[in-house]
């Protein structure tokens, strides 16, 4: 691991990775720790009661954060954004953890929804419905199979290498949690 006071500051930050893999809560220390404003892409693409915001509402809201000195974006939104916010991003964090992880932290937070809301969501954003539930659920599945592949080949690319830090495990996401240190080796 390099010395992390020879890191350039870090001022743009993409957390992105599949469904319930703890991207919002890392996104939160993460923000803390470099104090960087948060966006949770969440509570731009919906609107009360689990509504969508048009994708050309989104897209505005998302593209006028990426144009400040600073940020810290978790979530996808648009896609055909996110490769433009990878380039613009200081480091973008890729949470892959194995596709049990997702199901299960799934599982337990939805556990958790029927009690309350997450703090993220708009007004009235109830989680706890089985169709919204299997579609959670379903996307996980199809989230891995589809956007997974595709993020790896971008990842790839020559010009993103080094900006991106993949988080494998639980073990490895506490580390990035606690220390904040956005290195491309954990």
């Amino acid at each position: 691991m390099t010395n992390p006071s020879n890191e350039k500051k870090i001022s743009k930050v993409a957390v992105v990775g599949n469904i319930a893999g703890g991207k919002t809560l890392l996104a939160c220390h993460l923000a803390k720790i470099h104090n960087l404003p948060l966006t949770h892409v969440d509570a731009i693409q919906f609107l009360p009661g689990l509504k969508m915001r048009p994708n050309q509402e989104s897209a505005k809201l998302l593209k006028d954060i990426e144009r400040g000195n600073s940020w810290l974006i978790e979530g996808y939104g648009p896609l055909d954004l996110i490769e433009a916010r990878f380039h613009s991003a200081d480091r973008v964090v890729f949470i892959d953890l194995p596709l049990w992880q997702h199901f299960w932290w799934l599982t337990k937070r939805l556990i958790k929804n029927i009690f309350t809301q997450r703090a993220e969501l708009p007004q009235n954003c109830n989680e706890a419905g089985f169709v919204h539930m299997l579609r959670l659920y379903k996307s996980i599945w199809r989230m891995h199979r589809k956007m997974r592949p595709e993020l790896l080949r971008i990842f790839a690319r020559e010009n993103l290498k080094n900006k991106v830090v993949v988080v494998r495990n639980a073990k490895e996401w506490r580390h990035l949690s606690l220390t904040g240190f956005i290195s491309n080796s954990l």
